[in-house]
């Protein structure tokens, strides 16, 4: 009798946890290549074997999507142990429903194993260091960087006491659904993923330091990177001041913000006057001066991350998203991040139903939250902040002393402890299938690397007498990202959301619509207040005269609900008028009128007159099939005043541009592109090369483009040449392009410069293969999510 009682009374639980009725109209996302991740042992010869590995990929092609609502919790699916249930669509993503939150997040934990175990083990020991032990010596850097720029184990486990301990408990289930099935697999080893005999090795239990490791990559990672004061360093040592002041401004005339000039104004910290940037930027100058010279390696190194981390996969892409209000109460939401392509990709799809909480999103292997998606009342999205939250700091060693530096005019002793890196490459049958990065000669061994950090933060390069140490706004503070991205997965509309959004640490803008029909537009995190006597583009000088005076409010960091235009576009360009970019990794911020974004305002805004969720889906297409300066009214212009008086090979040029609409998708029966597309591109590399060549040879570094996600964007030196050259200058350009094409294809005549449709590389992090795929500059993910009442 007993037994049935508790039957009954676990039935009615499972019933109440159910999925609510959803306020979400109509939802699709797409997740190429696929929610597997992993070959298996049969399969290793030919990088197959694992369900659901590349079955969206087709869709993704054609522009198409799945169905991307809540799943039918009666359907049939597997229960791990009682009182979890797991349900799989047709493209294998699971939805987890339980009675209370701690089963919910142990089927999360079960079912992300099952689909990425071995995705897993790499951001595990991504974040934790280990990746050499098993991969070989290539992977050194990578290693050295997440235990010089993160954290030790043992301060991981000090943030785990400092959780909340209701997301304490999240984690530790999790970690017991991930362990489920890990111990399945120990007991079945024909369920475990081919990769782990590919590389000799076999899973460990999981920890919630594991995770605690991944989510603090996650948070430092996502939004933006290091910065590029080594490179500006070295830019100005060779060039001057010009090089910086022309190529790298604070701020660019006709800036595109998605928060617009009227709508609101959000400077980081009180704005310095003209003649106060002025001085700071000589008082820099005279301080960089006495800096060593900067060198090539250095300067390059000064961005660089890890190839593979969790949320870099390679390096920053870009994301892009667009919400709008419509009538009835309904708004629609499209977020497309763009982590690069990856076989399997950073994000995995996941459903997870208890009491109280309905949501459907995708999320990083190994932390127990969704990062973008929708519940039954909201829909969000993310892309990269990008914005300036940390800062290089030159200390002043004590000669003959490395490891003392002076500050405030007393000698401090750096925090120093050595780390020994492990290193052994696969077995021979693994190589040229584990194609991470490409094989080189097998190596086993270790090395003994000296870790250092000043009272600024972790010690990452060193020259002459000065130690250069990176300061971190997030430092320590990364994990409370997971607690405000927990809110934002409960919010019922979009002040919840606000509400959650202030709790968040990463600089990942967020965007996010209700079924009320508002829409609301956040750039939170923590972001430091600069120091007034320097400028922020070069290093600040170590001894206390440049220190932060604080971090800026985060009630103060740039949002707005519902603007008057009714509409929101972002694709990672700055969040509001008054805000700079700092030292500029990301420099296409700076192309000004030339931004993609302008060409994507230009699509929602057309969107916003009459919004449907076909029409977003027009725009999507169009957004992520073209190269995005081509179309917008501001080349229309310059292509104009620069053809009238053109002739001879220019003429051609500027003719073949002008009859081309951009998109670089549609293709002959030869699969080759229309030709103005290889006349865009010459055209663009002649006209920022005469631009920049008065510059100097440090010029050329900030149009070196920091990503693959966007291959025909305009880079920063072509939009200051579009900017500052005049007609007579692009005419010879356009000659110049004309001579380089005539050359490249053979002949004159531009029907014959059709170029072979640009292809994506795949970054593969297992032992997959996956099949070609069109370059699109679109996201790694997509959704097109619709609410209303």
């Amino acid at each position: 009798m007993r037994r049935r009682l508790a039957a009954l009374v676990l039935l009615a639980l499972l019933v109440a946890a159910a999925p609510a009725s959803a306020r979400v109209l109509r939802a699709e996302g797409i997740l190429p290549p696929g929610q597997s991740g992993f070959v298996s042992a049969a399969g290793l010869a030919d990088g197959t074997g694992s369900p659901h590995l590349y079955d969206q990929q087709p869709l993704y092609i054609d522009f198409k999507r799945k169905p991307f609502g809540f799943q039918d919790p009666n359907a049939p699916g597997e229960s791990p142990r009682p009182g979890v249930k797991i349900v799989r669509d047709a493209f294998g993503v699971p939805s987890v429903t339980a009675a209370n939150d701690f089963d919910a997040w142990f089927g999360a934990g079960y079912a992300v194993a099952q689909d990425r175990l071995f995705e897993l083990e790499l951001f595990k020991r991504a974040a934790s260091g280990r990746l050499a032990e098993i991969v070989g010596k290539d992977f050194l850097e990578d290693d050295i960087i997440a235990r010089r720029d993160y954290y030790t184990p043992q301060e991981l486990d000090g943030f785990l006491t400092a959780l909340a301990p209701e997301l304490r408990a999240r984690f530790d289930a999790y970690r017991d659904g991930i362990n489920a099935w890990i111990a399945h697999v120990r007991r079945t080893p024909s369920d475990l993923p081919g990769e782990f005999a590919a590389v000799g090795t076999t899973p460990a239990d999981w920890t919630v330091r594991d995770s605690l490791g991944i989510g603090i990559l996650l948070g430092r990672t996502v939004p933006s990177g290091d910065g590029a004061e080594l490179r500006n360093l070295r830019s100005v040592q060779q060039s001057g001041a010009q090089v910086l002041q022309k190529l790298l401004p604070l701020r660019r005339a006709g800036q595109s913000s998605t928060i617009k000039r009227g709508e609101g104004f959000f400077p980081q910290g009180k704005p310095l006057t003209v003649s106060g940037e002025r001085n700071a930027l000589r008082r820099s100058l005279a301080f960089a001066g006495g800096l060593p010279q900067t060198t090539p390696a250095m300067a390059g190194a000064s961005a660089s991350k890890a190839a593979i981390e969790p949320g870099r996969l390679g390096q920053i892409g870009g994301s892009y998203m667009f919400a709008v209000r419509a009538k009835g109460n309904r708004a629609l939401l499209f977020n497309g991040p763009q982590l690069g392509f990856s076989a399997p990709e950073l994000f995995v799809e996941l459903e997870v139903h208890r009491p109280g909480l309905d949501v459907r999103g995708v999320t990083a292997p190994g932390v127990p939250v969704i990062g973008l998606g929708h519940n039954a009342d909201v829909a969000w999205g993310i892309t990269s902040g990008l914005s300036d939250e940390d800062d290089l700091y030159a200390e002043q060693l004590v000669p003959g002393q490395p490891e003392k530096y002076v500050f405030r005019g007393e000698e401090r002793q750096m925090d120093c402890r050595n780390e020994t890196f492990g290193f052994r490459s696969p077995p021979s049958s693994a190589l040229g299938v584990l194609s991470l990065k490409p094989p080189t000669i097998p190596q086993n061994g270790s090395q003994t690397e000296r870790i250092c950090r000043t009272l600024h933060g972790p010690v990452q390069q060193r020259e002459g007498g000065v130690a250069y140490a990176r300061r971190y706004a997030i430092w320590n503070r990364e994990i409370e990202t997971l607690d405000g991205l927990a809110g934002v997965n409960a919010a019922k509309n979009v002040r919840e959301v606000e509400s959650a959004v202030r709790r968040l640490t990463w600089n990942e803008n967020l965007m996010a619509a209700d079924s009320q029909g508002n829409i609301g537009y956040w750039h939170p995190g923590l972001v430091q207040l600069k120091p007034r006597l320097y400028d922020e583009r070069l290093p600040y000088p170590g001894t206390g005269e440049a220190e932060w005076p604080g971090l800026v409010e985060r009630s103060k960091m740039p949002g707005i609900i519902n603007p008057k235009r009714g509409w929101l576009s972002n694709w990672n360009n700055i969040p509001s008028q008054g805000w700079t970019s700092g030292d500029g990794e990301a420099t296409e911020r700076l192309n000004g009128p030339y931004h993609r974004n302008v060409f994507l305002e230009r699509l929602v805004g057309r969107l916003a007159r009459n919004p449907s969720f076909e029409g977003a889906e027009a725009v999507i297409r169009r957004a992520g099939a073209s190269a995005q300066q081509r179309p917008i009214q501001t080349t229309r212009r310059l292509l104009r005043r620069t053809r009238n008086g053109a002739g001879g090979g220019a003429k051609v040029v500027l003719d073949t541009i002008a009859g081309w609409d951009g998109d670089y998708n549609r293709t002959d029966d030869k699969g080759t592109t229309e030709p103005g597309l290889a006349a865009w591109e010459a055209f663009k590399r002649a006209a920022s090369d005469i631009a920049i060549a008065p510059l100097g040879p440090s010029a050329t570094t900030f149009g070196v483009e920091t990503t693959k996600s966007h291959v025909f964007d305009m880079q920063n030196t072509t939009s200051y040449a579009f900017q500052t050259l005049s007609p007579t200058s692009l005419r010879q350009a356009a000659e110049t392009a004309f001579a380089a094409l005539s050359k490249r294809f053979g002949t004159s005549d531009p029907a014959g410069w059709r170029d072979k449709r640009a292809m994506y590389k795949y970054m593969v992090q297992g032992a997959g293969s996956p099949p070609p795929l069109p370059f699109f500059d679109r996201g790694t993910w997509e959704q097109i999510i619709e609410v209303g009442p």
